[in-house]
């Protein structure tokens, strides 16, 4: 409900005059909460009605007309007498209009100034209703100053207290409290009238910039005592000097080695006056190598200060010369020890997931793997070698799966399982009506591997013939069907493996050379299992899961010395045999468990075992003739190689570095002999 209203008094709607409207509207409406809801509107500005102070800033003049709006609908009645009371035209003396105009002056004007003020001020009734708020408090508080007269103090500011004040009357000086992430110094005063607390005034005072000031500088303070403390605890002499080259800090090392100058203490006494004119006039830093009283030798580094283009003065930093000394040793150590256990740790590395399926944790065994491991993020050509049953194809398979090609096909090919006569077909495929009986077109090994890999088992087994066409493959990336015309190009990665001699059998002249060389790319030999005996109980463990599984026992574990007996024999069929046997094992078991009466004789009986295990004795050969120390060298190496499968442990044995080992394989040429031997007939 809007009712409009003209203000006819001389003086406007001064104090007196919003006095008595107030009066007048509380005596009309009983209801207080209607009040609280009705507001005066004046030029785009709202206060609420009985909120003396607010109405009388309005500054409402003669002959100005505002606007009283009501939230609910009032009585006829009631609206009357308010348009009464601004109609009417009651004479007024000049002295009590002259007492309206002052009083009116001073109210703005402590209005203004309150309002003015930069602490939050915040009134209350002696119900803690609020009936004032400045500018500042309603800023602190982050609400509308509307929002906040007629509301209980105690409901929106934090932490009030005003209530408190009210109750005991007494003030509550300058406590701190914190508001919207603002910190405040509080006053609470209550309003005392006639021995009656009236109401209740806070006065908010926002020190958030005091507060921050003062951590910065205890954060200061704080720093220059780190930087104090370190300063003294560095053994490196340290000085700052002014610009003339006086010393104006220096550190207690610093203090001793001036004290024993026999010149003045100056920085021009330790790195010369040329050194220091050139600092000046060059504003670049020195560092040198300076001897000082003939005795002790500092690298010395002097850091001129310029400040706007103006020199004024410099920071020097001393190092005791056989401080970098000891410490350039221990670096140049470090350095070798940091290489060797980077060597050491590339072997223990954790594998590519495709290599957990090959089961071990022999030395012997990672050596190889971990060749694997880096070659498989490679397209290079493998060659995988070792006795038969060592698992060539499973390591050529990790390879492939750990490769980027492991989306593509992997073909196995057995070069020994394919008739001579059949191979070329098998491997590079042919044309329709190539020869009788070829009905249609067949893709050939190399093909279907495109994009993929190409595994070609017992390599060594080939004729000299294929071998020319399988080193023109790997030389061209191509291949040309039997009866066809043009080339088809290719993208395959050729890992081979063989169990035997490539190098001997080239010397023999049944191995191409060029072939050779050219699968040789990236070596890797597979121990055999009597190198790797600490890994058979891994392996059987794993059979006998997979053998529960496939033939539908529960063999749950071994008879005490069975692992034991596994472990004592030469294995010369490695870990294919090593699989058939545990078969037969579960085949036999009536039991739960292995046990050591169904193992073969050959492995039980330990005498038996013995007479197998015989070593032929070797030595070296001096013959009649002195020869040089390398030749006995050659064939030291020559023999020992043979029976270790790594450089590290040739080299243990030898009792010498893995690099002389290394070495002097490569010097002699020995690399096809590692590991071929690791029993004897």
């Amino acid at each position: 409900m809007f009712i409009k209203l003209t203000v006819y008094k001389k003086n406007g709607l001064h104090v007196r005059m919003a006095a008595a409207f107030i009066s007048l509207l509380q005596n009309l409406i009983q209801n207080k909460e209607i009040l609280k809801k009705t507001y005066v509107l004046y030029q785009d500005k709202k206060v609420q009605v009985n909120n003396l102070l607010s109405l009388v800033s309005l500054k409402i003049g003669q002959g100005e007309e505002f606007i009283l709006h009501f939230e609910e609908k009032i009585d006829d009645q009631i609206v009357q007498q308010i348009k009464d009371f601004f109609e009417q035209t009651d004479l007024e003396d000049s002295q009590q209009a002259e007492t309206d105009r002052l009083l009116m002056e001073n109210s703005i004007t402590l209005h203004e100034a309150i309002s003015a003020l930069p602490n939050g001020i915040v009134v209350v009734n002696s119900d803690n209703i609020i009936t004032y708020v400045n500018a500042a408090a309603a800023k602190l508080l982050e609400k509308d100053p509307h929002e906040l007269i007629n509301q209980r103090a105690d409901e929106v500011i934090p932490h009030s207290r005003l209530h408190e004040v009210l109750k005991t009357g007494k003030m509550e000086l300058s406590k701190k409290q914190e508001i919207n992430h603002h910190t405040l110094l509080t006053t609470r005063s209550p309003i005392i009238f006639n021995g009656k607390t009236i109401g209740a005034v806070a006065i908010f005072q926002d020190i958030s910039t005091i507060e921050k000031i003062s951590k910065e500088l205890n954060e200061v303070k704080e720093l220059q005592q780190r930087l104090n403390l370190v300063l003294k605890s560095v053994s490196d002499l340290i000085g700052l000097t002014d610009k003339n080259g006086n010393f104006i800090y220096k550190n207690d090392e610093m203090d001793v080695l001036l004290k024993n100058l026999n010149s003045v203490p100056n920085i021009q006494s330790i790195i010369g006056q040329h050194e220091w004119e050139n600092i000046k006039s060059t504003q670049n830093q020195i560092m040198k190598l300076i001897q000082v009283n003939q005795q002790s030798s500092y690298i010395t580094k002097i850091n001129p200060i310029f400040v706007d283009d103006e020199f004024r003065g410099t920071v020097a930093t001393m190092t005791p010369f056989d401080d970098i000394k000891k410490l350039l040793e221990k670096i140049d150590l470090m350095e070798q020890r940091t290489k060797y256990l980077e060597m050491e740790l590339s072997k223990h590395q954790g594998f590519d997931e495709a290599f957990h399926k090959i089961i071990g944790n022999s030395e012997t065994l990672k050596d190889s793997l971990t060749i694997a491991a880096k070659v498989a993020k490679t397209n290079s050509t493998v060659i995988i070698t070792g006795e038969s049953g060592t698992g060539k194809e499973l390591v050529a398979k990790a390879i492939h799966e750990a490769s980027d090609r492991k989306n593509n096909l992997f073909i196995r090919v057995n070069c020994a399982a394919i008739p001579p006569q059949l191979m070329e077909s098998e491997l590079f495929g042919y044309e329709k009506g190539a020869f009788t009986g070829a009905y249609k077109t067949h893709r050939g090994k190399f093909e279907l591997a495109n994009k993929g890999t190409i595994f070609l088992d017992e390599i060594g087994d080939l004729s000299l013939d294929l071998q020319a066409k399988i080193l023109r493959v790997l030389q061209e990336r191509e291949v040309e069907r039997i009866g066809g015309y043009a080339p088809i190009q290719l993208d395959v990665r050729v890992i081979t493996a063989t169990h035997r001699d490539l190098k001997k059998m080239v010397d023999e002249g049944s191995f191409r050379e060029d072939l050779y060389y050219r699968l040789n790319v990236v070596p890797i030999h597979l121990p055999p299992l009597r190198a790797r005996k600490e890994d058979i109980p891994l392996l059987v463990e794993a059979f006998r899961k997979q053998l529960n599984a496939r033939l539908g026992k529960n063999i749950k574990g071994y008879e005490k010395g069975f692992m034991e007996a596994l472990c004592s024999y030469h294995w010369p069929g490695n870990i294919r045999e090593l699989q058939n046997v545990i078969e037969r094992l579960f085949n036999l078991a009536d039991e739960e468990i292995l046990r050591c009466k169904d193992l073969p004789y050959y492995i039980s009986n330990p005498q038996c075992q013995e007479n197998k295990k015989i070593m032929q004795k070797q030595s070296i050969n001096f013959g009649n003739e002195v020869l040089t120390f390398k030749e006995y060298e050659k064939q030291i190496f020559s023999f020992a190689c043979q029976y270790y499968p790594s450089y590290n442990q040739l080299a243990k044995a030898l009792g010498i570095t893995h690099k002389t080992a290394a070495k002097k394989i490569r010097e002699y040429g020995l690399e096809h002999l590692v590991g071929k031997k690791y029993q004897m007939d």
